[in-house]
């Protein structure tokens, strides 16, 4: 059998690469093959578009009520019903309407974005940060860690949320608050409220994720090769760890508004007279059936905004499942 020069060689690797070019197949790295599969799901675009919006207008706030409404917290005595003294409906001056003492409920509905918000975003990442801290520390060292952690986890899981955050509110809502006056009443108190009960949840699933991965070959390799425990959680463990939490964090951020509005509601939550779509709906609430704009336009907010996160927690949620096809 004759032996092939090298240049027939390569001409025969590039008359089958010309055959087999049109089926090459192209690596993408994981962060490419996330934006494929998001991009897809055209709902989850358009609750990212709302989401953006929403977050622009609580940046631009102030310009935005200067130029086509008023202060938050300025009453407008005149704009009630010069009869009765209740509110009245929209109107080209208050595009929502007023409240019972006369506060621009569109400027109200704006500002109360900015509140549920700071809260969800806020209250979002120091749970998630504590939950994966201690949920990686549980399952790596397993043992009495574990045990402490994890029953700590089952004790605070047992109380039933809302009547727990109740209970934190109720506690620090009052005079100076609490811890000394370092949670003091209002966004603060909420915002702890939040963070004890929902860093839990997280810390459960990163703790079971943990216990699977302290087994795997590349920690190992890095026990062997001299790395300390603290490398092997941070720069090992913890990048295999970036998909839970980032689908976590995205479902947990409507809870934490609807939460919040919640303990607005039932008045242990953001005071008066800084505005919240909960303490809104809360005051709206005896007056609903003759002044529906109090209710229907801070309620409108609330329910477009958890429905867009839900929408995004889904599309992202999907988008780093390995199971759909890119």
């Amino acid at each position: 059998m004759a032996t092939l020069s090298v240049r027939e060689q390569e001409e025969l690797r590039r008359e089958g690469a010309a055959e087999l070019g049109a089926t090459e197949v192209v690596g993408r790295t994981p962060r490419q093959l996330f934006w494929v599969r998001f991009r897809r799901d055209k709902v989850a675009l358009v609750a990212l578009a709302f989401l953006v919006l929403l977050v622009l207008a609580t940046i631009l706030a102030s310009p935005i009520t200067r130029a086509v409404a008023h202060p938050p917290n300025a009453q407008f005595p005149n704009a009630l019903d010069p009869q009765f003294g209740t509110p009245t409906g929209p109107s080209s001056t208050f595009p929502f309407g007023v409240d019972k003492v006369g506060e621009d409920v569109f400027s109200r509905v704006l500002y109360g974005a900015r509140v549920s918000l700071e809260v969800a975003f806020l209250a979002t990442f120091l749970s998630v940060a504590i939950g994966v801290v201690l949920g990686m520390t549980a399952g790596y060292y397993r043992g009495w860690v574990d045990t402490l952690i994890s029953r700590v986890i089952d004790v605070t899981l047992a109380f039933p949320i809302l009547l727990l955050a109740l209970g934190i509110g109720s506690a620090c809502s009052l005079g100076k608050g609490c811890a000394g006056g370092t949670v003091k009443p209002g966004l603060p108190t909420v915002i702890v409220a939040i963070v004890v009960i929902n860093w839990t949840y997280i810390g459960r699933i990163i703790r079971g994720q943990v216990l699977s991965l302290r087994e795997k070959e590349f920690v190992e390799a890095a026990r062997a090769a001299g790395a300390t425990d603290r490398w092997i959680l941070f720069r090992e463990i913890l990048p295999n760890l970036a998909a839970p939490i980032v689908v976590y964090s995205t479902l947990v951020v409507p809870q934490n508004i609807l939460l919040e509005a919640a303990l607005s509601f039932l008045g242990v939550g953001i005071n008066p007279p800084q505005a919240s779509w909960g303490e809104m709906i809360a005051e709206a609430t005896p007056i609903f059936n003759t002044a529906w704009w109090f209710f229907a336009f801070p309620g409108a907010a609330l329910l477009l905004t958890v429905l867009a996160f839900n929408l995004l927690g889904d599309g992202v949620r999907d988008a780093l499942d390995p199971r759909t096809t890119p």
